[in-house]
């Protein structure tokens, strides 16, 4: 069986009618892969690749096609938790050396200028936001960018801090890789102010090695992609931005923020309802409590309930042009964007993620 191409087959075959006893978002394997059952015009996979080859008129207008849709599947050694995550603080503070092993800096490949933040979530992949490499000055070939992983502070590569009055120091230099591809989300335009599908992923030239200071970040499930779930819940994020309009430390940081309802940010920034609202997540509006320049495509995250792993729900996407001022962050929310995820992978390794 040649790919997804004959998978999409069976899909078609198998899912493509009404269901009546079908839960949608209940979990689904066809041949051998992990998905959710959902309706197909949710599906990136089997939209793009099978909805522009049906009769339009096959099926009834009333009646939902529900297919088995391949999503992302995180890694087992996932969100790996930190001793010193502790509880959930709002304060914006230093992290410690090991904290948050999946983030990333992305730069110039041939000068040190920071890009953006991202997270790795594969040892090949490193999920950011389209807007970072789609605007004029940053459009360049991806092997003009890289990644930095296991770093902490920009400045030196022997990272140390002190720890309950003793200096603790990373055994490890930081490492570097160049970027072989870069698939922003076909949606994404940049001339909109909106930001909406502000999605990329960046396959590393080669797998990254696994260790005490760089390791995968999870995914979200299927099932969380209402924003209305989020509001008054806590998030962290976390990157190398400026702690200010005007102040960069760079040392990696981290923030406590607080779920709002979408309504909050399209006031804010005098957004138009997305015709798909599940797209983003309004997150933030504190003084003093934000993301900054620098943040962007890095991940807000939450711990699972049983507090044994960070699982990223957003990508940090836009805000105000003083990040201090106490206006909400919009981010991309993660979970809408599984089968994207899962699709693009597919398509660049020939190996889906669960199977």
């Amino acid at each position: 069986m040649e790919g997804w191409h004959a998978l999409l087959a069976v899909y078609c075959a198998v899912f493509f009618m009404t269901w009546p006893s079908v839960i949608r978002g209940e979990e689904c394997t066809l041949d051998g892969v992990r998905g959710v059952l959902v309706p197909g015009e949710q599906c990136d996979l089997f939209w793009e690749k099978t909805m522009n080859e049906l009769d339009n008129n096959s099926v009834n207008a009333n009646e939902s096609a529900i297919v088995c849709c391949p999503v992302f599947q995180s890694e087992p050694n996932c969100g790996k938790v930190s001793q010193y995550d502790g509880t959930f603080s709002h304060d914006s503070r230093e992290t410690q050396l090991d904290q948050f092993p999946w983030a990333v800096v992305i730069s110039y490949r041939w000068f040190s200028k920071t890009v953006c933040s991202g997270s790795l979530i594969t040892r090949e992949f490193v999920l950011s936001a389209a807007h970072c490499y789609s605007q004029p000055r940053k459009a360049l070939l991806p092997t003009q960018y890289r990644v930095r992983l296991g770093d902490w502070d920009l400045n030196i590569d022997k990272d140390c801090q002190y720890v309950d009055g003793a200096q603790v120091c990373n055994e490890y230099p930081p490492v570097e890789i160049p970027v072989r591809t870069i698939v922003n989300h076909r949606l994404y335009e940049p001339k909109r102010r909106d930001f909406l599908h502000d999605i990329a992923l960046l396959r590393l030239a080669r797998p990254v090695e696994y260790g005490a200071l760089i390791s995968p970040v999870c995914m979200p499930s299927w099932s969380r992609q209402v924003p209305q779930e989020i509001v008054g819940q806590d998030f962290t994020a976390t990157g190398w931005g400026k702690t200010h309009a005007f102040m960069a430390l760079q040392r990696k940081l981290k923030i406590g923020m607080s779920g709002l309802n979408m309504t909050v940010c399209m006031r804010a920034y005098k957004m138009t309802a997305p015709e798909v609202p599940q797209v983003q997540l309004c997150i933030g509006g504190k003084r003093r409590r934000d993301v900054c320049y620098g943040d962007s495509g890095g991940a807000l995250m939450r711990r699972e309930n049983d507090l044994s792993r960070w699982t990223q729900v957003g990508i940090i996407s836009f805000g105000a042009n003083h990040c201090d001022q106490g206006f909400p962050g919009v981010y991309t929310n993660v979970a809408f964007y599984l089968d994207w995820i899962q699709r693009v992978i597919q398509d660049a390794t020939g190996v889906a993620s669960g199977a």
